[in-house]
């Protein structure tokens, strides 16, 4: 419901300032060059656009299970798990946008976004016991040490195109993504056994596991200016190429694990634009 209401909202506004422009554009300006300035809504040499990207998040996070020091370090390989076709949604926030305009025909993009979670560790402490073993202090868990980064950054260029309607203007590009994402995990747990009284240290220190992805993929998309410096779009990647690789670490001193995937996607990725020119 949520969604539908957004959705409804959008529409109205963009309704209402389509009208306002309607009733501007019959108005008659006192010079020449005040109906021009009036009726401009291209891009122009030097101008910078701010998006919000709307849609499917980029970030890689495939492959990113923590290895256990003391069991079977998994072989399961990163991929680029943005290709997918479910998850999808218009009203998600994924990143921005922000494009400068080198001329009236070309822009260079940059896009992107970061998410950083820390987590530090804590030392449990034990239950206290009366002599019969009833508790009379709970026992006190420790806390996993959990560190997780996520980036995704693309740069590229973008070949504007004009058309018959004056708000509308498609383009063609390329981009080129890299993206980092790490999880590192530290358990400081100690169990105590009380009949043998012998202790089991569950890590000795940090596990890790990296992604590392980069590649490059064809832009098409359209902007459609509802007011002189606001504007709503799209755009898909009609060829998606990625490299990534996993470096899972399973503790200190232990040997690496690495995994590499290509993968190659068609028509399998878009994003929604609302933008402001300044």
């Amino acid at each position: 419901m949520k969604k539908y209401l957004i959705l409804c909202f959008i529409l109205v506004i963009t309704l209402t300032s389509v009208n306002a422009q309607d009733k501007d554009s019959e108005h008659v300006c006192a010079t020449d060059s005040c109906c021009v300035e009036a009726s401009k809504f291209a891009p122009q040499k030097g101008d910078f656009t701010a998006a919000m990207v709307l849609g499917r998040g980029a970030y890689l996070n495939s492959g990113l299970t923590v290895p256990y020091s003391n069991g079977t370090v998994s072989g399961v390989a990163a991929y680029d798990n943005g290709v997918d076709t479910n998850s999808n949604s218009i009203t998600n926030m994924v990143g921005a946008e922000g494009r400068y305009f080198v001329s009236n025909k070309f822009a260079v993009s940059f896009s992107g976004g970061a998410i950083i979670r820390n987590t530090p560790s804590q030392l449990g402490i034990p239950a206290v016991r009366d002599v019969n073993g009833v508790i009379l202090i709970p026992a006190y868990s420790s806390v996993v040490a959990d560190e997780r980064v996520d980036v995704n950054v693309s740069v590229g260029g973008q070949w504007i195109f004009k058309t018959k309607n004056e708000r509308l203007f498609p383009y063609l590009g390329f981009a080129l993504p890299f993206d980092y994402a790490r999880r590192s995990l530290y358990d400081p747990t100690v169990i105590v056994d009380d009949n043998t009284y012998t202790q089991t240290i569950t890590d000795l220190g940090a596990r890790h596991v990296d992604i590392t992805a980069f590649g490059v993929q064809a832009v098409a998309g359209v902007d459609y200016y509802i007011a002189k410096d606001l504007f709503f779009g799209f755009d898909i990647k009609p060829v998606s190429y990625t490299y990534a690789v996993n470096m899972k670490t399973p503790g200190p001193g232990l040997m690496n694990l690495e995994a590499e995937t290509d993968t190659v996607s068609f028509f399998a990725q878009f994003s929604a634009k609302i933008g402001f020119k300044f």
